[in-house]
């Protein structure tokens, strides 16, 4: 290689670090530091120095207050010995279904209890997102004998961002706790007595009873409705649903220690038509208003803010399930003209106009089918307004995330300048339906009414609720007593009006709203002339 070619090379590497090392870049054209311009010495006339800017000061970021659950005790006293008397008899039942059927057998059970003198075996409440529905005997004592936690301790510990083993993936669709947590239970004393229970199984009999199997007579029910109990010999009040008659006396009769019901479920499936026994019947449902204190508060707070007592119309509306989600229309439908004749002077004319869609409204939903929803923690689980619900009972950090989205409503409603200005009756809507605000089905009650309160609109109210937690298993019970809150404000309205044939309307119609408002609970059907069936 001649010297002028090694000498050429050498000078293009020469220039080539000269250039990387010397000229600056872009991105280095910038001021110097503030670093760098402390250690410069004084600028020259015509140089331009920016002034010092304060380093930023960090935001701290907000912190989410976690607050703790509120522990609630679903077997108190499970190790403590019954003492049994010599010549005590006792009375078991099954329960199924949910809450307010489990509170009717309940009811049923006292009276049973008190006329025959005997001990009620008192089982536990269960509260089911898909509850057990009747069954007979022996499949029901079956299925109940399997609705058991022991031995899945370690579900209640596993973190919600873990897959559930096959143990444990319905630990959490259902819970117990004793009547204790909703009613006084010192009010049921005084009419019978009864121990309370959590193992309903044949074999805690022989040990806590002292008793043999011969010592148990068995009332097997082959049919939701096998019998129907007359205290009364001289009644007429015909069976009616019930298949058989079965007098007092008979039931008095039986010998052995325990007498063991499968389902005592039915309105009126045991009469009280003497003058004592309707007494009796008077007092029980007096005891059967809920008394939590939890409960209580949440119904005040919201109480309050809508009229206070009897100054308000409470409405519920059931549309989740069977026959009430493919009546659903024809419900709202009902409630909805009711309402307008009780509580507006609008014009044949002026309803119409309102109510377009009244003729469709008065049809039943032939293609209806009972959908089941299964929270899985995904937002596309999430039923709509439209679609017809069984059960929901979403997780409960899924109703937390709920309740963080609702912006209470403002309380200005009188403010309405609409053609309805004048009907500012304020009214309560109880319902099934999630998201009533933006369900299609409830869009003419809103438009006619402009004062039309939702539990959705008083997140506030259920803060307690939802840390209500049950020791034992673990299980949150804000998804089961949601809905009773929301019954209970609908029943201090000084007006209610229910769902047809829904226990829980009846529950509201028969024993709160009465005893909310300061009247007596009514007492349907009794008499010797007759009862309603």
């Amino acid at each position: 290689m001649s010297r002028r070619r090694v000498a050429l090379i050498v000078g293009s590497v020469v220039a080539l670090i000269y250039i990387f090392t010397f000229i600056p870049s872009p991105s280095s054209t910038s001021q110097p530091s503030q670093v760098d311009r402390q250690n410069e010495p004084m600028g020259h006339a015509n140089e331009i120095i920016p002034p010092k800017m304060p380093a930023p000061v960090p935001v701290p970021a907000q912190k989410v207050i976690k607050k703790d659950p509120i522990p609630i005790v679903g077997t108190p006293d499970l190790n403590k010995a019954i003492e049994v008397g010599e010549d005590e008899k006792f009375l078991a039942y099954l329960p199924h279904s949910g809450f307010h059927n489990q509170r009717i057998e309940l009811e049923n059970a006292f009276l049973l209890a008190n006329y025959l003198n005997r001990t009620l075996l008192l089982p536990p409440v269960y509260l089911w997102s898909l509850a057990m529905p009747w069954l007979r005997f022996d499949k029901c004592y079956e299925r109940l004998l399997l609705q058991s936690k022991r031995g899945l301790g370690h579900c209640k510990n596993i973190p919600s961002s873990f897959p559930s083993p096959p143990e444990c993936l319905n630990y959490e669709t259902w819970t117990s706790v004793p009547w204790s947590f909703f009613y006084t239970m010192s009010g049921f004393e005084q009419h019978a007595r009864f121990h309370q229970r959590y193992d309903l199984s044949l074999e805690w009999m022989y040990e806590n009873l002292h008793i043999k199997p011969k010592d148990i007579y068995f009332e097997k029910d082959m049919t939701p409705f096998d019998f129907r109990v007359y205290d009364d010999p001289d009644s007429k009040t015909p069976v009616g649903r019930f298949k058989n008659r079965v007098e007092v006396a008979t039931l008095q009769a039986i010998p052995e220690k325990v007498l063991h019901f499968g389902s005592v479920f039915g309105s009126y499936r045991i009469l009280a038509q003497t003058e004592e026994h309707a007494e009796l019947h008077r007092s029980l449902r007096n005891n059967m208003i809920f008394r939590n204190e939890y409960l209580l508060r949440a119904t005040d707070h919201v109480v309050s803010k809508i009229g206070g007592v009897k100054g308000f119309a409470g409405l519920h509306i059931r549309i989740g399930d069977g026959l009430f989600a493919r009546k659903k229309t024809i419900t709202i439908d009902d409630m909805y003209h009711e309402l307008v004749n009780h509580f507006t002077d609008l014009t044949k004319e002026e309803v119409e106009e309102l109510d377009y869609t009244h003729m469709d409204d008065r049809l039943e939903d032939e293609e209806y089918e009972v959908k089941r929803y299964r929270w899985q923690g995904k937002k596309n689980d999430t039923p709509t307004g439209d679609e017809p619900v069984v059960v929901q009972h979403p997780p409960d950090e899924e109703l937390q995330r709920t309740l963080q989205q609702i912006v209470p409503i403002k309380m200005d409603c009188a403010k309405h300048q609409g053609k309805t200005a004048g009907y500012l009756t304020p009214i309560y809507l109880a319902t099934d339906a999630p998201k009533p605000r933006q369900n299609p089905l409830f869009r003419k009650l809103f438009d006619t009414f402009p004062c039309v309160f939702v539990l959705d609109d008083f997140k506030d109210a259920l803060d307690e609720l939802v840390r209500l937690q049950v020791v034992e298993d673990g299980v949150h019970l804000a998804n089961y007593l949601v809905p009773m809150v929301d019954a209970m404000i609908a029943a201090h309205g000084h007006t209610f009006l229910g769902t047809k044939d829904s226990t829980f309307s009846s529950y509201i119609e028969r024993y709160l709203h009465p005893v909310y408002i300061g009247e007596e609970v009514k007492l349907m059907g009794v008499g010797r002339k007759g009862a309603q069936t």
